[in-house]
């Protein structure tokens, strides 16, 4: 009998014996590159298959899924968009990551999920054939890894499987793939903190708020705070920004700080008092506040997934909506150097959200080098305030 564990890899062998990588469209991406993204995927497949069967609703839904997939021909693999319904706007973060891992494009890695689910859910109807298990059984044989959930937006990874093999299972360290979900493991408990930073020690969980600006308007969102400082003095004489989650359509919800660029990108676009103002192009600009590149170079870090993503989920609620995205550099080194790499950055910021659903056209990049420093370039911290990049809403 398949163990649990050995899953991603049985997934990884039906694919290949089958031959659908050789099926897929995968233009000129390199086969060791392909193969490289292969356990990441199955990985994410199964984690997504078992957060789907610890739902009441979903449970039935695999179970018909593996049935349906075992008695179908290997060039028609069934549940293709399955893992992009279950984690909804986790999605495209998830991918991207796996994509830049692996070093190839995350078009390839969503038709590699498709591939892997079916081949998944193919092995998973022949053990319910096997073993005559009921939905209940089938869901409970994928518990184990119910308590490890899909990473919340832009972590960009998936929970660890256990490793495969005879005897004894080696350490988790072994496995290179494990290192980046390690990583991923550090973005996510890192933006838990800052979300826990921003409340108070003393402050007393209230009700949800009832509406946001647009309450009268057709827009399906709300922002909703999610402590009330109000109701008790704070010991500190600062006031602490208090955490709040976008209510987004489908049930989709992000929880994020009260002032970060989430934030105020969302509560901009909600708000139709506030209005763009063609007139002046250096007003509402609207700082990202995590997203970093590699020293001297226009290189996005891992982390900064996270906070792209959010706002390619926000800037997707509002299609209308398009921004400028602007690159700034301190005042050392050479000029022309700096307006490079300061476009370059804004390029680079642009290419992610492209990468996460954002429609090019809704886009631009500029680089704008030393201009418009926002703090002095006589210290380091000044210099490194003014390395920046910013957004711009150009049409509401």
């Amino acid at each position: 009998m398949t163990t649990l564990a050995e899953m991603p890899a049985q997934i990884q062998q039906t694919m290949e014996a089958r031959g659908l990588l050789q099926t897929q469209a995968l233009g000129d991406e390199q086969p060791a590159a392909v193969q490289h993204a292969l356990p990441r995927v199955s990985e994410l497949v199964m984690t997504s298959l078992a957060e789907l069967a610890s739902q009441p609703e979903g449970r039935d839904q695999v179970w018909k899924l593996a049935q349906e997939a075992a008695a179908a021909p290997a060039s028609s693999p069934v549940g293709a968009g399955l893992v992009k319904e279950v984690l909804v706007d986790r999605f495209h973060g998830t991918v991207h990551a796996i994509a830049t891992a692996a070093g190839v494009r995350a078009t390839t890695v969503a038709k590699l999920l498709d591939v892997a689910t079916g081949a998944a859910l193919g092995l998973l109807g022949g053990l319910v054939a096997e073993h005559n298990w009921s939905a209940p059984q089938l869901a409970h044989w994928l518990r184990p890894h119910q308590a490890e959930p899909v990473l919340a937006p832009l972590a960009g990874g998936v929970a660890p499987l256990a490793a495969v093999g005879a005897g004894p299972e080696p350490s988790w360290f072994a496995s290179r793939s494990n290192w980046l979900l390690m990583a991923v493991s550090v973005v996510a408990v890192a933006e838990l903190g800052y979300i826990i930073g921003t409340r108070s020690a003393d402050a007393d969980v209230a009700a949800p708020a009832a509406t946001s600006a647009a309450a009268g308007s057709n827009r399906q969102y709300t922002a909703i705070p999610v402590a009330n400082l109000a109701t008790k003095p704070v010991a500190s004489a600062t006031t602490v920004p208090v955490p709040v989650v976008l209510k987004l359509k489908d049930g989709v919800r992000q929880v994020i700080g009260a002032t970060s660029t989430e934030s105020k990108l969302y509560q901009f676009l909600v708000d139709p008092s506030k209005g763009v103002d063609p007139t002046d192009p250096t007003k509402d600009w609207i700082g990202f506040d995590r997203i970093y590149f590699d020293s001297n170079k226009a290189t996005l870090t891992n982390e900064s997934l996270w906070q792209l993503s959010n706002v390619a989920s926000i800037l997707k609620r509002f299609p209308d909506a398009k921004i400028k995205i602007g690159g700034y550099t301190d005042n050392t080194g050479q000029p022309l150097s700096n307006l490079r790499l300061s476009k370059d950055r804004a390029q680079a910021a642009l290419d992610a959200l492209v990468s996460l659903g954002v429609p090019t056209s809704r886009l631009t990049a500029v680089g704008y080098g030393v201009l418009d420093n926002i703090a002095s370039n006589d210290t380091e911290e000044g210099r490194a305030v003014n390395r920046r990049v910013s957004m711009q809403v150009v049409q509401k």
